[in-house]
């Protein structure tokens, strides 16, 4: 049985914030692990002191414990751990939903600067459905210097992303208000895969999986892994 780790993003909750994919990729035959990364599914105090190394060490463990063939699912910072361990460890395909390559907010590059004068900063709104917005489970706010590990996790993944060889699906989100389409057209292009395939869900804001259309974001995941592993 094909096995996919599916990793969630900054602030989400390990499970809540994939929506509906996990089942469908369980319904379609696939075994799925959902690691919860240092500091997530908990409260937004326990992201102080995380720094990316540790999120990379859950999900390289999570990864460990999978029978082959293995995919990489990644949403956000879960898009950019999972092309770290596409490159590394040779996933036969690697999905990448919004993957947080930049940043739409205009202060983020200067987050390693002013997290001592700001040390809490709050939720992006990454939804774009006002209903669906109000029953989002991510963090309502965030420590700022945990933010200035995903920025560095963020800075350090193009060199990572033309060593990926995966089969790979990058999908953008039409109405991203976190990480603008260039920065996910960046990493789709960086990809060193020969087969990748670059996608947009329209009408959908970054957290793809718990707005409008997450019916339709799982869908495609689930029928990309499954041409590429069933």
């Amino acid at each position: 049985m094909p096995s996919v780790l599916v990793l969630h993003g900054f602030t989400s909750h390990p499970v809540l914030t994939m929506g509906p994919l996990p089942k469908a990729l369980r319904d379609a035959g696939f075994e799925v692990a959902q690691p919860a990364l240092r500091g997530h599914g908990t409260r937004p105090e326990d992201l102080a002191g995380v720094r990316y190394q540790d999120w990379l060490a859950d999900a390289r463990a999570a990864y460990r414990d999978l029978a082959p063939p293995r995919a990489v699912v990644g949403l956000s910072m879960g898009g950019l751990l999972a092309a770290w361990l596409a490159a590394e460890a040779g996933a036969e395909a690697l999905v990448a939903l919004a993957p947080a390559l930049g940043f739409r907010n205009p202060l983020a590059s200067l987050a390693p600067y002013l997290h001592w004068l700001i040390p809490r900063h709050a939720g992006e709104s990454s939804i774009l459905d006002p209903e669906l917005k109000k029953r989002s489970p991510n963090y309502p706010w965030f420590p700022s210097r945990a933010f200035v590990e995903l920025y560095r996790l963020a800075r350090l993944t193009p060199e990572k992303l033309p060593r990926v060889e995966a089969s790979a699906l990058v999908v953008a989100a039409g109405e991203d208000t976190v990480v603008p389409r260039a920065a996910v057209r960046r990493y789709f292009e960086l990809l060193g895969s020969r087969d990748k395939t670059f996608s947009v869900l329209e009408d959908s804001g970054h957290d793809m999986l718990l707005d409008r259309h997450r019916d339709e974001a799982a869908r495609r995941v689930v029928a990309f892994l499954q041409e590429k592993l069933l």
